[in-house]
């Protein structure tokens, strides 16, 4: 297999010039007035769009951006083919510089990107007591269609083809066993690799699980349960989270699953559009007073938009329920890679650890639910994330662990 080659982001001035003249003069509708608590229940607000559209045009400074970006990740790109699609995958890599380190991969999901590992990755690859807290070699690609990572040419390239890309990445790094971790789309990537590469994804650890019901035939008791509501608080108030995201904020998918390229026009013509797209779901799945600094949320628009195409939509329409319950839902991890799970209480995708032992995998070895924080853990909480993987790698049995060290020491 081809060997990385370093990469550093640089977007073209005519692209850059051609935003900014689209953000300054885009056309921002009104709204009818709504109650306070309602402000957001038609979409994001047409205040918060002009605030961050007279900053992106007057204020935001994206050669800073993006030279801070080039100086804090190491960036890489590789060729790697799946399935008939000859891909050129980026990804960020971080070698730890102590001993017995282990190769983890952190993946993102949608509407995330590699960022999302940028106030994780330095306590992973070193951390404040290296002879007390475990390190490790940091991995984290972008999906194929995301930001710098090209996008398939044909339909149908889902979850499963990413988790084989992965998959082929690790292989190519020289990690022929590692960890993984993952939220979002990510969470279903990575529980892919776990299902089929057992023999090198030796531990799995999620911050969200979607899954079917248990079964009737083989969990009776834990879909009584369900149907009975004997449920914690905790589990009562997650679960009611799930069934108003399900509700009232999923359109976005449905679309995006079904008529993506109508979309797509809309996302890519206007960045003023993909803003307030992605601004919106920032706003759903994020703790109440998480405050989303407006570089920020320019700065994961942008990566959207450097790549000049659509295919991070795509994720919905190739990884639909059909595709995603054969190659997912149906399938329960192997007992031989550990699961962890980590909960925070804006999650929008939550079961409880017995639900998850009927439908995710067996051998779940950590569970750890907070209090608060929500979807984007490795943003909002990343402290805490640092400390759930370190806590869940102790639990991982010591043959599996000492497996991991000498695949790290490559």
């Amino acid at each position: 297999m081809a060997e990385p080659t370093p990469f550093n982001i640089h977007v073209a001035d005519d692209l850059l010039k051609w935003i900014r003249q689209r953000v300054s003069t885009a056309r921002i509708p009104p709204l009818v007035d709504l109650p306070a608590d309602k402000k957001w229940s038609y979409g994001t607000p047409p205040d918060v769009v002009q605030h961050l559209a007279h900053y992106w045009a007057t204020a935001y400074d994206w050669r800073a951006v993006e030279a801070r970006l080039n100086s804090t990740f190491r960036q890489f790109t590789i060729p790697i083919s799946e399935s008939g699609e000859d891909l050129t995958i980026h990804f960020v890599h971080h070698k730890s510089p102590h001993p017995n380190a282990i190769p983890l991969l952190f993946q993102h999901g949608w509407p995330g990107s590699f960022l999302e590992v940028g106030k994780i990755i330095d306590s992973l690859t070193n951390p404040e007591k290296p002879t007390q807290q475990q390190a490790y070699h940091v991995v984290a690609p972008s999906l194929p269609g995301f930001t710098f990572s090209s996008s398939p040419k044909k339909p149908g390239f889902g979850v499963r083809k990413m988790a084989a890309v992965n998959h082929k990445l690790m292989l190519a790094l020289g990690y022929k066993k590692y960890m993984v971790q993952g939220g979002d789309w990510g969470s279903m990537v990575v529980r892919l690799m776990a299902l089929d590469y057992p023999e090198a994804c030796k531990a799995c650890h999620l911050n969200m699980m979607v899954a079917l019901p248990p079964s009737a035939l083989r969990n009776p008791r834990e879909l009584a349960y369900l149907a009975l509501s004997w449920l914690t608080p905790t589990d009562k108030a997650m679960l009611g989270r799930l069934q108003w995201f399900m509700k009232h904020e999923t359109g976005y998918s449905e679309l995006q699953a079904t008529k993506s390229q109508t979309l797509n026009y809309a996302l890519m013509d206007s960045p003023v559009g993909i803003l307030a797209w992605i601004r919106e779901k920032l706003e759903a799945a994020s703790e109440d007073d998480y405050v989303w600094e407006d570089e920020d949320v320019i700065t994961w628009v942008m990566l959207y938009l450097a790549n000049g195409t659509s295919g991070h939509s795509e994720i919905f329409r190739d990884s639909k329920y059909g595709t995603l319950k054969a190659d997912l839902l149906e399938r329960i991890i192997p007992p031989e890679v550990v699961v962890g799970g980590s909960w925070f209480p804006k999650e929008v995708y939550f079961i409880p650890r017995w639900w998850a032992r009927c439908r995710v995998a067996t051998n779940i070895v950590y569970w750890k639910e907070h209090n608060k924080g929500g979807h984007f853990a490795a943003w909002e909480r990343p402290t805490e994330l640092v400390e759930d993987v370190r806590e869940f790698t102790e639990k991982v049995p010591e043959e599996s662990l000492e497996a991991l060290r000498k695949a790290g020491s490559v």
